[in-house]
């Protein structure tokens, strides 16, 4: 009988250490973050001029220019262009070295 007390008691000791533990490991993960998770995931604001700054689990964003945008995406599209241009050029040059590679292997077979 002293013994099954002594075990009830261990148990009832071990899950409460856990109990306390995960409260504790919960406390530092919301001081880690900087945030508690029962507050709001995604705040909006909109400052005078009009430019809408929205906070999003602790990081900001803000409202972009759509011309910017659009600069930026032909830049990307014009490097594209060159991606092609240079995946082109590099499957011509392997051609023509194929081709010479071909043709030095044929002109050995002859010879020898």
């Amino acid at each position: 009988m002293k013994m099954i007390v002594t075990m009830l008691l261990m148990m009832v000791l071990f899950l409460g250490g856990v109990l306390i533990g995960i409260d504790k490991a919960s406390e530092g993960v919301v001081q880690t973050r900087g945030y508690s998770t029962t507050s709001e995931a995604v705040n909006a604001t909109a400052d005078d001029e009009g430019v809408l700054e929205i906070n999003v689990m602790g990081e900001n964003f803000q409202q972009i220019d759509l011309e910017k945008k659009q600069e930026q995406y032909e830049a990307v599209q014009s490097s594209h262009l060159t991606q092609k241009v240079a995946g082109n050029l590099e499957s011509g040059v392997k051609w023509f070295y194929n081709q010479m590679i071909h043709s030095a292997y044929q002109l050995v077979q002859v010879l020898f």
